[in-house]
């Protein structure tokens, strides 16, 4: 926060240093556009061209200065916003799997014995078990996320995998494994 809260007044600074740079520019009676030549081409001697010029790269250098120093605000209030963010909900399995049927759709998506299931399509521990029947049938020759907890190297590790639905691929059912309810 402090430092977030630093950067806010070095910007505040800048931004009153820039309009002080704009301020003496016009008492020299040019802007940032002002034309430093005549028509003809030749210097113009109603304005002090070198000391406008040293204005305007001045203006230029702060204008730089608070360009990167808004991103340093960026990163700094993102940082600062993550900070203070609870952590995501985690979510929690509510079914395992307990076959898998070589060549089975289930099989090629990568499933394992074992795996236990947080998001089978729009299903999760929310939702009763029972409506992962109705996802299967809506989702038939679709791709269906389906998201996993698989116990690798002694930890749970959440996977994403993809499976497709699909009848004539040897077996009775569309997806070739047994889910149980984790409960069971």
């Amino acid at each position: 926060m402090e430092r977030a809260q630093k950067l806010l007044n070095e910007k505040t600074e800048l931004e009153n240093e820039i309009r002080k740079l704009e301020a003496d520019l016009k008492s020299h009676g040019a802007d940032r556009n002002t034309a430093l030549v005549d028509s003809d081409g030749f210097p113009r001697s109603d304005i002090d061209i070198v000391e406008v010029r040293t204005i305007r790269q001045a203006l230029i250098c702060k204008q730089n200065d608070l360009k990167a120093l808004m991103q340093q605000i960026e990163d700094s209030l993102l940082q600062l916003h993550q900070e203070n963010s609870p952590p995501a909900p985690k979510s929690k399995p509510f079914a395992r799997v307990s076959i898998v049927t070589p060549n089975s759709p289930a099989s090629e998506a990568g499933l394992l014995v074992g795996d236990k299931i947080i998001q089978y399509g729009s299903v999760d521990a929310s939702k009763d078990f029972k409506a992962m029947s109705a996802e299967t049938v809506n989702n038939i020759n679709k791709p269906l996320l389906v998201k996993i907890e698989r116990v690798m190297n002694g930890k749970p590790t959440v996977m994403d995998l993809t499976l497709v639905l699909r009848h004539g691929w040897g077996g009775d059912s569309l997806l070739g494994c047994h889910i149980l309810p984790l409960d069971v």
